[in-house]
């Protein structure tokens, strides 16, 4: 159900979202990118119990695409600390309102876009 709500709500602020119920999904989805269709935010719940756990996807996501961002949620932001997660990763704690998300999600694009910006003004 959670899964169905942020999809609505992401795909209501105009975002174009692939759903996944496994981390194989997941998997799956990044290494059928293409150069016009690609992830370029993973959000991830940490509470996920597969054959890849939250935190381990989101490494996973990181070595097939670097560029790719990345919102881990979870029940208590507790399990959010540490080493585990990924550089640049944000994070939010569940039951989280739509907006939220939108949020964060609208960050890390945009802080993709500055640094495409920087290296092309760099090249």
């Amino acid at each position: 159900m959670t899964r169905s709500i942020t999809t609505s709500c992401l795909e209501m602020s105009g975002y174009a979202v692939l759903g996944a119920r496994t981390a194989g999904e997941v998997e799956s989805l990044l290494l059928a990118q293409t150069g016009e269709r690609r992830v370029d935010v993973l959000v991830t719940d940490a509470d996920v119990r597969d054959t890849v756990d939250g935190l381990s996807l989101a490494g996973v996501a990181r070595c097939l695409d670097p560029a790719v961002g990345v919102v881990y949620t979870a029940r208590s932001l507790r399990q959010l600390d540490g080493e585990a997660l990924e550089p640049g990763a944000l994070r939010l704690r569940t039951p989280y309102h739509g907006h939220q998300l939108v949020a964060l999600v609208a960050e890390l694009l945009a802080s993709a876009a500055d640094r495409t910006d920087f290296d092309r003004a760099a090249a």
